[in-house]
């Protein structure tokens, strides 16, 4: 690398236009984005055409007075609608700094200055970005060297002159670095990094392209086979589980008004008379079965009594019975074409840790008379969506959580959703690979007892 002094070279994000008002005021535009840049002159127009290629902010002279020109690059940096790249002397790419839309104003950096709890630095392809929800820009690192320049907050010998001083300005003016607010206020201290960055990323934020990287993609669509709708079978010897007449659960169930006050949270059961192998197959065949099937661009799709963003339905039901009168203890797994249960081949003492796991955020000490444990195959979510497959995930555990409430309540069942879970113990029980399937919520079922109940929530 040339030792020559390194330079900044400026341009306008992909995918920018330029609208001029019957009122003179000038708008930059980049879908779902639309900003004002107000009114520009002539000059000013003229240094804004020539920013859709890499420009050095001297070469607008020739076009636009430097004042003029600055000023014009204070708006669209503000604005979100630039990019900058710092090059050394032979024009090697060192780092670039990409603002983000729509602007934010970062909070001043506390001394001495550090690097944010909030911010992360991750290997993307040859290079490296820095990321941070709290950030104004993103970071991409060319040269690995200036990632210890970032980790540390300090200069770094051995780098061209001028390097190090203009990445920690772009760090602190695009709050990369430590501020009182991170733990001095509970708007900051309330944040884990890691769900402050998931609640970022899983939401339709600034850098997002809706339809692109965002959204119904089908992005893995001709790369990997789209993945079934049904699991792969578990074991032969499959049970049957009883369907009730639905006609019947119209005319004989309480009305919804009536299961929505009544509904609770129940951590007690009778053990003397525990949960049957019928009311479970009623219970799944309420809240959990496949009603009608068909394909969405090559993704196998079904209608079920739950709602289910782009009706992927990627949720997979793993009864752990423990105690259920015509049925083994054990965990299962629901199959909800065809209604019925599959035994899991588990090591009892793998069982029992999930078991203990998920009860020990129950208060009372009872053990649930079965465990259902929801797994996501994130395949069936994630070949369709980009950035919010496991935000969507987590949410379609909510409203099955709000169905089987419901459903239990309308059948005079004990339910109880949990907050807690073991994804090891289940990975351990199953023996799935974590990054294809994995437990992502857990609900316990059982009879109602006939004492009187703790109930909550």
């Amino acid at each position: 690398m040339s030792g020559a002094r390194v330079r900044r070279i400026v341009r306008l994000r992909d995918g920018v236009s330029a609208v001029r008002s019957t009122t003179g005021v000038t708008a930059l535009t980049a879908w779902p984005h639309v900003g004002p840049v107000g009114r520009l002159s002539d000059a000013q127009r003229a240094a804004l055409r020539t920013l859709s290629t890499d420009t050095a902010p001297e070469d607008l002279a020739p076009l636009c007075p430097a004042e003029e020109a600055a000023e014009l690059l204070a708006r669209l940096r503000a604005g979100g609608w630039l990019i900058s790249t710092v090059v050394g002397g032979d024009g090697t790419p060192l780092f670039t700094t990409r603002h983000l839309w729509p602007p934010r104003k970062p909070a001043p950096p506390a001394e001495p200055r550090t690097l944010s709890r909030f911010a992360a630095v991750r290997r993307d392809g040859d290079a490296f970005l820095v990321e941070s929800p709290v950030a104004s820009c993103v970071l991409r690192l060319y040269d690995s060297r200036l990632v210890e320049t970032v980790v540390t907050a300090g200069s770094r010998p051995g780098l061209p002159a001028g390097l190090v001083e203009l990445l920690l300005d772009d760090l602190a003016d695009g709050g990369f670095l430590a501020s009182a607010a991170e733990t001095g206020t509970l708007g900051g201290a309330q944040w884990s990094p890691h769900e402050l960055a998931f609640h970022h990323g899983s939401r339709l934020r600034r850098d997002h392209r809706m339809g692109e990287d965002f959204g119904g993609t089908y992005w893995a669509r001709g790369t990997f086979p789209a993945p079934p709708g049904a699991h792969p079978v578990w074991t032969s010897g499959d049970i049957e589980l009883a369907r009730p007449d639905p006609r019947r659960l119209r005319a004989q169930d309480p009305p919804l008004a009536a299961v929505m006050e009544d509904r609770r949270s129940l951590r007690a059961y009778d053990d003397a008379q525990p949960l049957t192998v019928e009311q479970l197959g009623e219970f799944l065949f309420r809240t959990a079965r496949v009603r009608a099937t068909g394909t969405d661009q090559g993704l196998d799709v079904s209608d079920r009594p739950h709602p289910g963003g782009g009706a992927a339905h990627e949720l997979e039901l793993y009864p752990l019975v423990h105690r259920v009168r015509g049925l083994e203890s054990g965990l299962y797994h629901y199959d909800p074409y065809g209604h019925r249960l599959s035994r899991v081949p588990a090591r009892i003492g793998d069982v029992r840790r999930l078991l203990d796991a998920s009860a020990a955020g129950m208060t009372g000490g009872a053990t649930p008379q079965v465990l259902l444990v929801l797994a996501s195959r994130f395949g069936r979510l994630a070949w369709k969506y980009r950035a919010m497959a496991y935000a969507l995930t987590l949410k379609h555990v909510g409203v099955h959580y709000q169905n089987m409430y419901l459903a239990a309540t309308a059948m005079g069942l004990a339910p109880c959703a949990l907050g807690v879970g073991d994804s090891d113990a289940f990975a351990a029980a199953t023996g799935l690979d974590a990054l294809a399937e994995t437990s992502v919520g857990e609900f316990a079922l059982g009879s109602r007892p006939r004492t009187a109940f703790e109930e909550t929530g």
